[in-house]
């Protein structure tokens, strides 16, 4: 079981982690403390993919070769052993002359997958394994999935109403915009969450009542890449989506569908529309994936298994009539009240 000390030092490099979190793309999320006689005497973390790693930022700020051997560095995931855009983290390391590392997870992606363990143990460095690894694991959950389940991390987000409704009823007349079940703070929350991921996805039903925008607008950072499922292929082309800057793609099984500026992707109807989703962001690079409706695509998702994390407001309203919301099996792992909704956040353990 590792030390409090341990415990202490490793939560500061995951709290230093998480200040990245959607910028780092496609590396990891990481952070580094080196630690001498119990204070923390440099740290860092890795910002932006090609930028220093986070074990460059902490010698750095620590005094680079003036470092007391004595020192401990401390990193949630495995130090990498290859060039990439950067040079081996454990080369520095070594070099530096720290005799002790302290590590929450090994990095199971190809190019590193223990070879930096190995690489410290071989250079007489005494590595810790271990420590946290659950949460280190969390932070990196994308990262994880992608690498070892050759998929995006997916994410199912919706509201709804207290009795079981994702919306209401709509008719001829009802004018194209979301009915809001939640409140300020949490469509703020929502673009936060957008900026995070890499890639997000609606149905055409949603597109067609609601048109949105899928941007960032609430808050800093990249937009999503941005997709919308259509089985028939009858998509409302006057919609703000396809009028503003960013990547588009339609999946369809409509292989006569042209929309100007957009990327339009022919599913096989022999295949679930989710899976060959996954395989084709898989094969562009692409982490995460966060579905934001309507019920049918939700449902989709959830009916073939292929969700990992589902984020639910529960508003206080009724609407006694409307599109039932999807229902949904897992792990609740958190609950936070806000003043129109209740957000859970619930976990695929199947």
């Amino acid at each position: 079981m590792a030390a409090d000390e341990e415990i202490k030092f490793m939560r500061r490099c995951l709290d230093l982690a998480g200040r990245a979190e959607g910028l780092t793309y496609p590396n990891p999320l990481v952070g580094s403390v080196i630690v001498h006689q119990g204070r923390i005497i440099g740290e860092g973390y890795h910002l932006k993919a090609g930028g220093p790693h986070a074990e460059v930022c902490a010698v750095r700020s620590a005094g680079g070769s003036d470092i007391p051997l004595s020192s401990v560095l401390y990193v949630n995931l495995e130090p990498c052993s290859h060039f990439g855009r950067t040079p081996p983290c454990t080369d520095l390391i070594i070099r530096s002359g720290i005799k002790k590392v302290i590590i929450g997870t090994t990095d199971t992606s190809e190019k590193v997958s223990g070879n930096g363990i190995r690489t410290l143990a071989e250079a007489g460095v005494e590595v810790i394994t271990g420590v946290l690894e659950k949460e280190s694991r969390w932070i990196n959950r994308r990262f994880f999935t992608f690498h070892e389940k050759k998929r995006p991390y997916i994410i199912l987000k919706w509201a709804e109403s207290a009795d079981g409704f994702i919306d209401f009823r709509r008719d001829d007349t009802s004018r194209k915009r979301p009915y809001w079940i939640s409140g300020e703070a949490e469509r703020v929350l929502v673009h936060k969450w957008r900026a995070d991921e890499q890639s997000i996805l609606i149905g055409a039903k949603t597109l067609s009542a609601d048109d949105p925008r899928l941007n960032i607008r609430a808050w800093a950072g990249e937009d999503p890449l941005r997709l919308v499922l259509s089985s028939s292929g009858l998509v409302d082309t006057g919609s703000a989506l396809f009028n503003i800057p960013g990547r588009n793609i339609v999946f369809t099984h409509n292989d006569k569908l042209q929309i100007r500026g957009t990327e339009i992707i022919i599913l096989n109807r022999e295949q679930d529309s989710s899976r060959q989703i996954a395989a084709f962001l898989f094969s562009e690079g692409i982490q995460s994936l966060i579905v934001e409706g309507g019920a049918q695509v939700l449902n989709h998702f959830i009916s073939t298994g292929l969700w990992d994390e589902a984020r639910i407001f529960y508003g206080k309203e009724s609407f006694h009539e409307g599109v039932k919301a999807p229902y949904i099996k897992g792990l609740t792992i958190s609950e936070k009240i806000y003043s129109n909704s209740i957000l859970k956040i619930i976990e695929n353990k199947a």
